[in-house]
């Protein structure tokens, strides 16, 4: 099969399962909904205090729209090895490259347009309700953020399906990969002898680039930070591919 045909085919798995199509529309709603609910109930005198961040405030709702972003991810690869697919997919496209790039690539380019449309919404419905303490995209950080925050959802679900082409499994990559991404960094932030690990985590260091006051804590600035997550990305991408060319689907 050809290159586009392959991608096509993707594209047509993705869209016949309605709780896969669902999932990143939720996702941008998440993200500006919670955003908009957060900066809307925000107070003058919260507003005017000197470590307001009205773009993180605007981004609150990424921890509850990654979930979504994960799911989407882990629906897209684990429902092959769910529905016993794989072996027919890999039959009707024999070069699992081809396969495996085609899944990333189109997993990828439409996580990528939902980023953008949440990225950008949450950007301007949250700093609109912010009214005179929002931020504005001539202000210093802010492209920055809302360009990280478009891309926060085709690395993540880059990353995630890598993770579950290893696992091989949805229901094992879901409950692996959700408690790793929403708890851990939280709770390792917490912890005085861990709180440098949890920088290195991949939510953590992809989404501190979506603010304008930066951690002084912080080990890197928020360019590099998104760097990090990208690598795991590439990681766990790399993993992925290395278990379904050496392993029988």
């Amino acid at each position: 099969m050809s290159v586009n045909a392959v991608l096509h085919s993707e594209w047509t798995k993705i869209r016949s399962v309605r709780s896969t199509v669902w999932t990143l529309p939720l996702a941008a709603l998440l993200l500006i909904g919670i955003g908009a609910g957060v900066c809307g109930s925000v107070s003058a005198d919260d507003a005017g205090a000197r470590t307001f961040d009205p773009v993180q405030l605007g981004y609150y709702g990424i921890f509850f729209a990654h979930v979504m972003v994960i799911a989407f991810a882990v629906l897209v690869v684990g429902n092959e090895y769910s529905t016993a697919t794989i072996r027919t997919s890999l039959a009707v496209v024999p070069r699992r490259g081809l396969f495996y790039g085609a899944k990333l690539a189109t997993g990828a380019a439409l996580s990528l347009v939902a980023g953008v449309v949440a990225s950008a919404g949450t950007f301007l419905v949250s700093q609109r309700l912010l009214a005179g303490h929002g931020a504005h995209l001539g202000d210093a950080g802010t492209v920055r953020a809302v360009v990280a925050g478009a891309l926060y959802f085709p690395v993540l679900a880059v990353m995630c399906m890598g993770i579950t082409a290893m696992l091989r499994s949805l229901t094992l990559a879901m409950g692996v990969l959700v408690p790793f991404l929403f708890l851990v960094s939280p709770v390792l932030a917490e912890i005085p002898g861990l709180r440098d690990l949890a920088w290195y985590l991949p939510d953590r260091a992809g989404q501190y680039p979506l603010r304008l006051h930066l951690d002084a804590a912080a080990p890197y600035g928020p360019v590099t930070g998104f760097l990090v997550m990208v690598v795991w990305a590439v990681l766990a991408a790399t993993g992925g591919w290395l278990v379904l060319r050496r392993r029988d689907a």
